[in-house]
């Protein structure tokens, strides 16, 4: 059974991963996002386009192999449960979490990127829509970011100027 995935790609590959590698090139990805590199291929392979390429600059394109790296199995064995039961469980499946909303009655803000294919945008308007049923609305705000996907709302070259504003205000609130 395979136990992990990586996004790294060394320098001395197998063929194997070579072959891997080659095959990646014909996942379809959109041409605005099409690039050369074998770690990003790998990336959307694993977790989904996470960044709008026109989002990053060379560098941070450049150092993607630096942030991803060995996933786990375990970790996409629980993702699976999650997507197939529809809403948060624990490994085993078991609803521990949603019946506590109560515990999250702490000032959140969540910003979602409005392209992001990882995790639907829709998920985190249903999150909201769940703790402000359980603890009020006023705890909670949610800005969706357009043009974004996933990490380059953070990692995103103009995530300063587009992104962070909302993390200061937040974070300015709650003081």
């Amino acid at each position: 059974m395979l136990r992990i995935l990586t996004a790294y790609v060394g320098n001395h590959q197998s063929l194997l991963a070579k072959l891997y590698d080659a095959g990646l090139k014909l996942y379809p990805i959109e041409l605005k996002n099409r690039c050369t590199s074998d770690t990003c291929h790998r990336i959307t392979l694993m977790y989904a386009p996470l960044y709008e390429h026109a989002n990053l600059n060379e560098e941070t394109h450049d150092a993607l192999h630096e942030m991803f790296g060995v996933a786990n199995m375990k970790a996409f064995m629980h993702l699976a449960r999650l997507a197939n039961t529809g809403h948060l469980v624990d490994f085993e499946g078991n609803n521990i979490y949603l019946p506590h909303l109560d515990r999250l009655a702490i000032p959140i803000t969540f910003i979602h990127g409005a392209n992001n294919e990882c995790f639907l945008p829709e998920s985190t308007e249903v999150t909201l829509r769940d703790l402000a049923a359980a603890n009020g609305i006023s705890l909670y705000r949610r800005h969706v970011i357009l043009d974004y996907r996933h990490i380059d709302c953070i990692s995103g070259k103009n995530a300063v100027n587009d992104v962070y504003p909302f993390i200061v205000e937040h974070l300015d609130a709650t003081q």
